[in-house]
Parts: C-alpha cells; structure tokens; sequence
C-alpha cells in the first residue's frame, strides 16, 4: 500500500512539471525572436518568461526539503477522561522561507478537540486536523490542542500530509509522512460502590491487620522500633544509618490472591455485532475491581478471552508463540497496575474465544486457594463456562460471579452454586460516563491554542 502510494505521489509530481514545460517553449521562442528582430524589450520578455517558468519549479523541487514536523503528546498513557496536549511543531530548517504551508493530520474521530476544529474524512473513525502557517527561513511554529479521552483504546495519531506551493502559488507540492504517535486510554475507574459492591470485602475475603506468619526470609522494608520486637528483628545497618534503631519488616507467609477472568463478548451470535456500552462498561468493572485488589495488597491476575496486541518489542518476542487471548500473570505493585491496565486498555474486541477455552488453559496455573471472580454479562454466561468454574472450585478455588446486564437474565444451570454480584448494565454506565465528564468540565473552560 505505501509502494502505491509513493508510486502515484511520483506520477503526479511528474505529471506537474510537465504542465510547466511550455513555459520553457516560450522562452526559447523570444529568445528567438529576440535574436531576428534585436529588440531589447523582448529580450526582456524572454528574461521575464523565464523566470516564470524556473522560478516556481525551483520552489517546488525544494520547498519540503528540511522541513520537520514532529508531534508530541503530554501523556502517552491517559485515564479515561483525562485532559492531553498534542503539540505540533513545525520548523523551516533552511534559507528558502515558505509563504505558505499546510499541515494535514489524522486523528482518531473519538477524540474530543476541546480547542480547533477538525473536518470529516472518507476513512471510518477518522477525522482531519488541518494547519496552515506561513515560514521564514529558521522558524519554528508550535500549535498545541488539547484533547479529553473519553473511549480507552489505543488511539493513533497520523499519517501526516504536508503541502507546499511557490510565491505564485502556480505549483502545490504534497507529501505524505508516516508519522504516527500512539496514545494508549486505560478504562474508567470507578469506586466499587458504583457498581453495588460494598468497598470492603466484597468477596469475602478480609485481610488481617497483622499477620499471623512471617517469613524471616523475604525482608518487606524497615519501620521504627516497637516495644516486644525481638532482638533478631533489629535491622542494625538501618538504626546506625539513621540514629533511630529500626525493626525489619517481613512479607507474610501467606498471600490473598484474586484471579480475574473477563468475558468481552456481548452476544452469543457473532453476527449480531458488539453491544459497546454493555462491553466497555464490563471492561471499565474488570479494571476498578483489579485496582481495588491490587490497593489492598492482592495479588491479582488476568485472563480475557479477547486480544490485545504487543506494545513494546519485548511484548512482540513473547507473542510469536501465539497467545491466542491476553493474559497478565498474578503480580502485585505499581507495575502490576500498569501491565493490568494497559492490557485492558489495548484489548481488541472484534473477535473473541469461548471463555471456557480460556479458563481451561489457564487452571492448571492457579495456585490452590486462589479467589476466581468471573466478570461477564449476563447474557453470554453458557452452561460450558460454568461447568469448568465447577471444576476450578473442585481444585480448591473460592469462585464468584460479576455480572453485567439486565438482572431479569435467565441464567445456566448450576450457577446458584457461586456467588453472584450483579454490577448494573447500560444506565449505571451512562452515570459514570456523566460523573467522568463533569469531574474534567472546569478544564475545558481553560483549553485554548497557542502559537510560539
């Protein structure tokens, strides 16, 4: 696709210059001219007529040379609803100014401008971003806009088209630049009260306050001093350092763990399509149930029977074995969140496996006494999905059920065995829309465009 593209930008760069080959003819004529009748007044006109023809094809043939155009984004990942800056920068490196240069970006159409317009395009899902600015030789013009995220994804940002003309503006120069910046949107967040969940323990399961069994082996950090700490757990490097003496701190012996495993599908029949509002709002409970755990110290994993592509070169190596759903190991911390989200937030719902393949391929793994919560509409719960979550509670598992949707669903056979949460369907996600939105309403007012 891009050798075509090249191909035809080729023909039609020729094709432009050839349109001015009469100038050339006409040139020679008063030369012609000029030498039978040894006029100086054409001879002027030939001099005239020449700079006509070679001056505009000169500025085209240089006009886009050293020219760079760079975009930055403020943010490469973003919370859902969050404000970003795009920033273009646009900078005439030469002698030769530029009276006059167009900047033609693609941006996704589900982006909100909160400053600047953007024009409809042919493509699905895409809109223009058109900048016209005139360049002195060395300028730099930066333009910034900025933009609220309120769709997760993975949003690209680009191709890049510029255009170019002469003084006259007789000949239009354009190129195409593949010029890409992605911006990855993490799902919504919402307190677990959004979606009817009490905010402690909702699954039943309540982490002491003080551990019962350490493992002296596996130091968590130091903390002061407290009265009954045994001598052995003085951390004597720590107290000198500091002149306060220390006490370490160990890992518990035993561990909660919460395994997720998160149904994308809204229909059963694939030809009837995706159900957006319902999908996203399943989504958006997977990721503010696994942020919960992973604040209450759970170490949490995730299995979806959806796909998310790789974001790094490393995620691509791993791939090649083909995954054919995207998981993320049991972890916890900070970089256990960011893995959870970003997964979440790349995850490609087109085409889906059945869950229950998922939930097979992932049981052997889970270590005994792990807590499975299947989040998952209602109405594409089938009898095989929870047969295998009766054979994971036969392993030694503590399983639970989070669904979406209407709550009149008919439901399988077999699934009063668990216990079931229902989170709500398309209202109470049109509520967090709301909430989201008005929480980023005062930045809005704020936004405007800025040129350096």
């Amino acid at each position: 696709m891009m050798d075509t593209d090249r191909f035809y930008e080729t023909l039609s760069r020729e094709h432009s210059l050839l349109r001015r080959r009469p100038w050339y003819v006409l040139t020679a004529l008063l030369l012609l001219l000029c030498a039978l009748t040894r006029q100086p007044v054409v001879f002027f006109a030939a001099g005239f007529t020449l700079v006509l023809a070679v001056l505009p094809e000169w500025w085209y043939r240089v006009a886009l040379r050293h020219l760079r155009i760079a975009h930055h984004l403020s943010l490469e990942q973003a919370c859902f609803g969050e404000q970003v800056t795009l920033s273009l920068h646009v900078e005439n490196h030469k002698w030769l100014p530029l009276p006059w240069v167009e900047v033609e970006d693609e941006i996704p159409a589900i982006v909100e401008l909160l400053n600047g317009s953007a024009a409809p395009t042919y493509k699905p899902e895409r809109k223009l971003m058109i900048n016209a600015c005139s360049l002195w030789s060395f300028q730099r013009v930066t333009r910034r806009y900025h933009l609220r995220c309120l769709q997760r994804g993975a949003h690209v940002f680009g191709p890049t088209t510029v255009r170019s003309s002469d003084p006259f503006g007789w000949l239009v120069r354009e190129e195409r630049l593949e010029i890409r910046t992605t911006l990855l949107v993490y799902p919504l967040l919402a307190p677990l009260s959004a979606f009817g969940l009490p905010a402690r323990f909702p699954f039943g399961e309540r982490t002491a306050p003080q551990r019962l069994l350490e493992d002296p082996l596996r130091v968590a950090g130091v903390r002061a001093y407290q009265w009954g700490d045994e001598p052995r757990r003085i951390h004597w490097k720590a107290s000198a350092r500091t002149g306060i003496v220390q006490s370490k701190q160990y890992e518990p012996a035993t561990q909660h763990r919460l395994f997720l495993f998160l149904e994308t599908r809204t229909f059963l029949e694939s030809w009837l399509g995706i159900d957006p509002d319902l999908q996203e709002f399943t989504i958006s409970a997977a990721a503010s149930i696994a942020q919960w755990a992973l604040e209450e110290g759970y170490l949490v994993g995730l299995a979806t029977n959806s796909f998310a592509p790789a974001s790094s070169p490393a995620d691509l190596r791993r791939q090649r074995s083909f995954v054919a759903h995207a998981r993320v190991p049991m972890a916890r911390g900070t970089r256990q969140q960011a893995r959870l989200l970003e997964t979440l937030g790349r995850l490609v719902t087109y085409f889906s496996l059945p869950l229950a393949e998922v939930i097979e391929a992932e049981r052997a793994s889970l270590p005994y006494g792990t807590t499975v919560l299947l989040i998952s509409p209602a109405r594409t719960l089938v009898a095989e999905t929870v047969q295998c979550l009766l054979g994971v509670r036969r392993q030694g598992m503590a399983v639970q059920l989070a669904l979406t949707g209407e709550q009149e669903q008919t439901l399988p056979p077999s699934t009063d065995m668990f216990p079931v949460h229902w989170l709500g369907g398309k209202e109470v996600w049109h509520e967090l829309l709301q909430a989201s939105a008005g929480t980023h309403e005062a930045s809005e007012a704020n936004a405007g465009l800025h040129v350096d």
